[in-house]
């Protein structure tokens, strides 16, 4: 299948026509509403194009060569983990930005479609590195932004400072990291090229001359009439004979066009921009405005189901669904080394995902140089205080199971370990804010009846909306911590508050459902919330008493503790199942650990010889210290003599 974007003039509106041959039909692949909003945000910042009569071109109005340095430090504070600092001087002045790689920005798996000269389709999945782009900000300068990519040796990417946009690439040839650092301006007097209708590739039409192409022909394109969640929705088909900056801008506007987003009015406005991405006219701009925000909260309130939806599914798996090279095993694959060049330092997996000649296993937890780790090799360590290690029992490269405490095994002097956490809220408030913080009085917990993401429950599925807390169970909400000395480095999309609630503050996290990491600001299953009660899914109803714990120290003979089995772990020392006999420790269940001290057989002749020598030495000391003893004295005897004869 190949595309076509062109455009057609109509009065003073830029109108797109997209048209689609339907000779060859494309295998979907697998996309997300996440991957959407993350390029709908990505292609604003690339956009220097202006609408008029056709849209117009862009331009370079000053270039500078600059050699960027690295920096070693983030602001006035050391460098954080993942952040990427360099300084650069341009534009009169030396600015310094900073930046996160983003992991997230690839699709795991890019199925490319081409056709050779005698028509026939070849399939190809090109390697996309996923680990050299960045997204980040220039210090001093608020709001602005930075997206650069390091994939081919050098910085290559847009500055968005203020109204002003930078393009830096790299000076081609230079030995010195020299790069050309350029200032992007929108040329209204240059009109980009403009296709009649009559130029289009022959096919059907699949969508309106708006925003959106259909099959009965064009129709006036309206926001509310194409759902956010349309299964029928085309994210962006292609372009033909324009620069890929000018296609993200138009993209940009379109996308938000086709999720709901109305164009701005002359009341709307963007933290220091003069225009927004949804004005009237696109501009050389990264900011959504007041209005664009409004709206957009307004449509993933009333249907934004589809938006945290985690995968669609396809309508034809086949040529996606199993593929070697793409570091998972699936299918009948017995390993995936990943690229040719991954594959080239494996020692253990073969580029066809089988295992070399030799080799048992790959990179399993139970897997050492292509073979079976040997029994008691640590496979999964502690996460916590309730938590138990797992060991390799050999023979496997498997991992036992996850082990974990009995429920009800004390875990401080006011939790206990329920489903492999501790129900302590102080500790939880530590885990989070530091070793000072605690659980925040009862007052704070009312937030938890104000339904926002600082304060509920729970979340209505798929939407980004919250179920407040009834006040039985207030407890059974977010995590209310107070005494909170420093803030802690959370995760991206991750915020905290702080409010003052019956003169005491009260802090506590939000929840973010798209990002796939573990909600460590709810109050967890099992804390009491009520006397004799304890939080069960969000509600404070569960009965403490239901928990059975009968791990009398008697039966792991005062040597050991119970795990959720019921059966022995085991402390080092100590062989289960009862503890009762000498040996590594452990349990039956996930393992023993390699024995510590080995046993050696010594002969007593050896023993009494070592005997006989420290004794000697002690002799020799206790001789040593009484002659020096003895000395002394006669030292001193003397003196007292001399003194009395001197004196007749």
């Amino acid at each position: 299948m190949y595309e076509q974007m062109q455009w057609i003039l109509g009065g003073n509106q830029c109108k797109p026509l997209m048209s689609l041959s339907r000779g060859t039909q494309l295998a979907e692949s697998q996309v997300t509403r996440r991957t959407a909003l993350l390029l709908l945000g990505f292609w604003a910042m690339l956009a220097p194009v202006q609408c008029s009569q056709g849209h117009p071109s862009w331009r370079y109005i000053s270039s500078e060569v600059v050699i960027p340095r690295k920096e070693f430090h983030h602001g006035k504070g050391v460098q954080m983990p993942g952040w990427l600092s360099y300084s650069l001087y341009f534009g009169g002045q030396r600015h310094v930005m900073h930046m996160k790689s983003k992991n997230i920005f690839w699709p795991g798996q890019l199925l490319l479609l081409t056709q050779d000269e005698q028509g026939a389709l070849q399939m190809d999945f090109p390697f996309m590195p996923s680990d050299c782009y960045y997204l980040g900000y220039v210090e001093g300068i608020p709001f602005s932004m930075v997206t650069v990519d390091t994939c081919y040796g050098g910085l290559e990417g847009i500055m968005k400072l203020d109204d002003l946009a930078y393009e830096i690439k790299p000076l081609r040839y230079s030995k010195t990291f020299e790069h050309v650092v350029s200032q992007i301006v929108a040329d209204a007097d240059t009109m980009g090229p403009v296709h009649r209708l009559k130029d289009r590739q022959n096919g059907d039409p699949l969508f309106p001359e708006a925003d959106i192409m259909i099959k009965h022909g064009p129709v006036d394109f309206d926001p509310p009439l194409y759902r956010t969640c349309n299964m029928h929705d085309i994210l962006f088909v292609g372009y033909l004979g324009r620069h890929h900056l000018m296609v993200s801008i138009i993209a940009a506007r379109y996308t938000g066009r086709s999720f709901g987003l109305y164009f701005d009015s002359e009341d709307c406005t963007c933290m220091r921009r003069t225009v927004c991405i949804m004005s009237p006219y696109a501009a050389l701009t990264d900011a959504f405005s007041d209005c664009s925000l409004v709206h957009w909260r307004n449509i993933v309130k009333s249907q934004g189901h589809c938006i945290y939806d985690v995968v669609w599914k396809t309508f034809n798996t086949s040529l996606i669904s199993v593929r070697c090279g793409n570091s998972v095993v699936e299918g009948p694959e017995r390993c995936d080394c990943g690229s040719l060049k991954q594959c080239y330092s494996n020692q253990c997996c073969n580029t066809d995902c089988s295992l070399k000649s030799g080799s048992v296993c790959d990179k399993e937890m139970c897997c050492t140089n292509c073979t079976y780790a040997t029994p008691g090799t640590l496979c999964r360590p502690i996460q916590n205080i309730c938590d138990l290690p797992e060991y390799c029992p050999g023979g496997t490269y498997l991992c036992p199971q996850n082990f974990h405490l009995q429920d009800g095994t004390p875990c401080t002097e006011e939790g206990y370990c329920y489903h492999g956490n501790c129900t302590d809220r102080t500790m939880h408030c530590q885990e989070i804010f530091g070793r000072h913080a605690v659980n925040a009085d009862d007052s704070c917990y009312t937030i938890n009846t104000k339904a926002t993401r600082f304060g509920h429950c729970s979340r209505k599925a798929s939407l980004m909306s919250f179920n407040p807390c009834r006040n039985a169970d207030i407890k059974c909400g977010r995590l209310q911590c107070s005494n909170v000395t420093h803030l802690p480095r959370l995760p991206d999309h991750a915020s905290f508050h702080q409010s003052k609630i019956s003169q005491v503050w009260c802090w506590g996290l939000d929840t973010h459902i798209a990002t796939g990491i573990n909600d460590v600001g709810h109050v967890r299953n099992g804390a009491p919330c009520a006397p004799g009660k304890f939080c069960e899914n969000n509600f404070c109803n569960a009965s403490i008493a239901a928990i059975t714990y009968d791990c009398n120290p008697e039966k792991c003979s005062f040597r050991g503790i119970c795990n959720n089995r019921r059966n022995c772990h085991c402390h080092v020392g100590w062989d289960p199942p009862y503890c009762a006999d000498k040996g590594a420790g452990g349990s039956q269940d996930s393992g023993s650990p390699p024995r510590m001290m080995r046993s050696v057989k010594q002969s007593q002749e050896s023993v009494v010889y070592l005997r006989v020598v420290f004794g000697r030495i002690y002799a020799f000391i206790a001789a040593l210290l009484l002659g020096v003893a003895t000395n002394v004295k006669a030292i001193k005897t003397s003196t007292v003599h001399e003194a009395t004869t001197g004196a007749k």
